[in-house]
């Protein structure tokens, strides 16, 4: 395999942290050589657990630094455009945390550098990665219940996400930051692209924010026509306090595919006053095998052992769906995805809805 990989992980939050614990436990090809994070305290704390020692306070020089072969930008949605793009500039391997932006012309220019660079773009839907979520799709390939028809995906999380995630300006929303597993799971279980979406959303637990924060919603629904004649449906609610709630659904012409139970374990308490489950708490024991595995195929891409795959248009397909999905919300209107705009799309499946000669005008998600 040669010489490891060597890793810096750039933002020491929740989800940074998962990822830096995984390659000091140990990613076979790889070694975790620093950690960029702005903030001291968390900085020098993640360097102690980590047992690295290079810390940096600014990732555009740990992206660039000649002792670093790859990078896992899990920073505030934000800050990922500039980063990712010096990153592949350099020639540097890049595992970017979802959303992949906040804007569809910052997505684009990541994918520009993706295209001109030698170094490898992984997309983070650790989902692909999960034993479920993949049999899933297995079984869905070989057609098992025949052809997908609707597909749901719940995602509720227990608490608010940071605060800077509030600004729909810095996140892209709720549906973004909260549900881009989501958007990314309808579309990579059917095969389809997205062509138009219906949502409402509001802040039915928080209105307080939504005062200072415009766009700010907590609980949304949505729903999408697919280019193959599938619908999907998308909900999302955070915080959603009774804990942790990933749950897909596939309704087929032949039969029905579940993903997902909101009970942590198989364990249930019977009593006569009653029935009780342990829930799940947290995305990062749900699916703790699921970012283990996509840690390591970033390991195995760049010693060219696999082929990506998540790549820049799955992370562009689940941004499109998010502005469309705000928009939509705002006007009170339908919003139309024109996937073809991307290269390298599926779209133009049989069943397309919406086709020439549609009387019903729609919105348009710009690029």
């Amino acid at each position: 395999m040669g010489a490891d990989v060597r890793v810096v992980l750039i933002g020491a939050g929740r989800a940074g942290l998962v990822h830096g614990r995984n390659f000091a436990a140990g990613v076979r090809g790889a070694r975790l050589v620093g950690v960029c994070e702005p903030d001291d305290q968390a900085r020098e704390s993640a360097l102690a657990e980590l047992g690295c020692e290079r810390g940096f306070t600014d990732p555009l020089e740990a992206v660039a630094d000649d002792d670093v072969d790859a990078v896992v930008v899990a920073s505030p949605t934000f800050t990922h455009p500039d980063i990712t793009v010096a990153a592949l500039k350099a020639g540097t391997h890049v595992l970017c945390e979802k959303p992949l932006a906040a804007s569809l012309d910052e997505a684009h220019a990541i994918k520009a550098a993706a295209t001109s660079s030698d170094a490898a773009f992984l997309m983070g839907f650790m989902r692909r990665f999960d034993q479920s979520f993949r049999r899933a799709a297995e079984r869905l390939h070989v057609g098992d219940i025949g052809e997908p028809l609707l597909i749901r995906s719940t995602g509720r999380g227990p608490g608010l996400p940071p605060r800077w995630a509030w600004n729909t300006d810095l996140s892209g929303g709720m549906i973004s930051e909260v549900n881009a597993h989501d958007l990314d799971s309808l579309r990579w279980l059917t095969g389809q692209e997205y062509h138009r979406a219906y949502a409402v959303g509001r802040a039915a637990k928080r209105p307080d924010i939504a005062e200072s924060n415009p766009g700010f919603v907590d609980l949304v629904t949505v729903t999408f026509e697919l280019t193959g004649g599938a619908v999907g449906q998308v909900d999302g609610a955070c915080p959603a306090d009774y804990g942790y709630d990933a749950r897909v659904e596939i309704y087929g012409s032949e039969g029905m595919l579940h993903i997902g139970d909101t009970r942590a374990n198989s364990t249930v308490l019977v009593r006569s006053d009653g029935i009780v489950a342990d829930p799940v708490t947290s995305w990062r024991t749900l699916f703790a095998d699921a970012y283990r595995a996509e840690d390591q195929h970033l390991a195995d891409v760049a010693h060219g052992l696999e082929e990506p795959k998540t790549r820049i248009d799955d992370g562009i397909a689940a941004l499109e769906a998010a502005i469309a999905t705000n928009q939509s919300m705002a006007t009170g209107e339908p919003v139309h995805i024109d996937a073809r705009l991307r290269d390298g799309s599926r779209s133009g499946g049989s069943g397309t809805p919406g086709g020439a000669g549609e009387t019903n005008p729609t919105r348009t998600v710009h690029h």
